[in-house]
């Protein structure tokens, strides 16, 4: 009895420590230490376990059987993570079709290639990591966001609106046309088996249902932040426009391949005499799998009616945005991501200032940043890309939209530009974050937690004499 109870004290003094570490991690924003933490427990507990069977109780010295016992265990997590990493690569149609070879001058060594060559820098990856490693409360809005119900557009005449619907899901709606592009709805997370990053709260909600029947869905690249299955597969009757390559995704999907056209750069269509639709470079990559730059990607140029629209989709700043701007500018807006930018990625998403220059290249007469407010895909506080984008602008006098997300507004007429953002609530530190008296509580744990096991080994030692 006596025994059993030394050994409770002891854990009691263990458990006191590890709870101390555990609210110290959770204090200083690193809760991925924790999870770790976690872990390691789980691992032991059932290394203490299995050393319990037949199949390792032979007569060797202990830190030997654990050593095998844990190596067996990692060796069955690798074993699950490839099996399961194999079952949904060739099997889960979301993760999308198989790659192909393209006759086209960007298709070279078996993949797409940018103008310019790219790379994504490895120099400061453990710095990077580090900081993904660190919490930082700014980097979502920790409460809900202000947004606007959609109301369906009673539009006459030339008039063109625009509806932003969070990330980079655009409509555009005229009186005989309504054009979608990168659509992305619903509450999930984005990726494959819901595996992607949450979606921010909005207090409107947005579905297909809400739409207007869809004549045409343009598809920038096929990351699943911009071509999302779960949306796709439920328009039926629409036409897709999309880069080389993507084609693809869709008819595995069941989109009808009548119905899908695909473009390289600088080729479009004439969809009547009063809307032309081009596809134009970008300096980004693709891929939904462990095949990277197998599909085409690329920003769109848009003729509708006396309106000319760019869209950016996703990419780094670049020379070529003046060569589009030269070819097929003035434009009326252009409409380009400023968000999730880090400067270990900074050839292939842009900065705030780029995002104003890259307007200012195309002859713009506005600049509307999106590929924000709806998702954590990078470092940056949730809301930076607008504050910044919205300063630089006023630095160079460029105008700039800022549309509540699900406000439309007519192009031509009074442009959107209240910072909406400053409207989101910072939300609420949890209780254990910001009580004083349980951050005074962790050393008084640890202190408590040596003393017990201290007492236990020494009152252990007297049993022994």
């Amino acid at each position: 009895m006596l025994v059993i109870n030394k050994q409770t004290s002891e854990n009691l003094g263990k458990v006191l420590i590890l709870t101390a570490i555990a609210f110290w991690f959770y204090r200083n924003n690193l809760n991925s230490m924790n999870y770790l933490i976690v872990l390691v427990i789980i691992i032991s507990a059932i290394s203490a376990i299995l050393m319990k069977t037949k199949l390792f109780t032979k007569k060797e010295e202990q830190k030997f059987r654990r050593t095998k016992v844990i190596s067996l265990l990692i060796a069955i997590m690798i074993m699950l993570i490839a099996t399961t990493a194999t079952i949904v690569i060739n099997f889960v149609d979301e993760i999308g079709a198989d790659s192909r070879k393209y006759d086209s001058p960007q298709y070279q060594d078996e993949k797409f290639n940018n103008l310019n060559d790219t790379s994504v820098s490895t120099g400061n990856f453990f710095e990077v990591l580090a900081e993904y490693l660190v919490f930082d409360p700014s980097r979502t809005p920790n409460s809900v966001i202000p947004t606007e119900k959609f109301e369906i557009q009673e539009l006459t005449g030339d008039d063109v609106s625009i509806t932003w619907f969070g990330h980079s899901t655009i409509i555009i709606q005229s009186p005989a046309y309504n054009i979608l592009i990168d659509p992305l709805f619903g509450q999930e997370g984005t990726g494959p088996l819901f595996f992607g990053p949450a979606p921010f709260d909005y207090d409107n909600t947005y579905e297909i249902e809400d739409l207007p029947p869809i004549d045409i869905i343009l598809i920038s690249h096929d990351h699943y932040d911009h071509l999302d299955m779960k949306t796709i597969v439920q328009f039926e009757g629409s036409q897709f426009l999309t880069p080389l390559g993507v084609k693809p995704h869709l008819e595995l999907w069941g989109i009808p391949s009548e119905d899908i056209s695909e473009f390289d750069w600088y080729e479009g269509v004439n969809i009547r005499s009063d809307l032309q639709i081009t596809l134009t470079p970008s300096q980004h990559f693709s891929g939904r799998s462990i095949n990277e730059d197998d599909t085409l990607w690329g920003s769109w140029v848009i003729k509708l009616g006396s309106k000319s629209i760019f869209f950016g989709g996703d990419g780094g700043y670049s020379a070529e945005f003046k060569t589009i701007g030269d070819l097929y500018g003035p434009f009326d807006i252009a409409i380009v991501e400023a968000g999730q930018y880090n400067e270990a990625w900074s050839q292939i998403h842009m900065f705030p200032s780029e995002t104003v220059q890259a307007s200012i290249d195309l002859n713009s007469t506005m600049v509307m940043p999106i590929h924000n407010s709806k998702y954590e895909l990078s470092l940056h506080p949730w809301d930076e890309p607008l504050i910044e984008v919205t300063a630089e602008a006023a630095k160079r006098n460029h105008s700039v939209a800022t549309p509540v997300i699900g406000q439309s507004f007519i192009l031509g007429e009074e442009i959107p530009t209240y910072h909406w953002w400053n409207d989101v609530a910072p939300g609420q530190e949890s209780f254990l974050k910001s009580n004083k008296l349980v951050g005074l509580l962790i050393p008084a744990e640890i202190i408590a937690g040596v003393i017990i096991i201290r007492n236990s080994r020494l009152s252990s030692g007297i049993e022994e004499e």
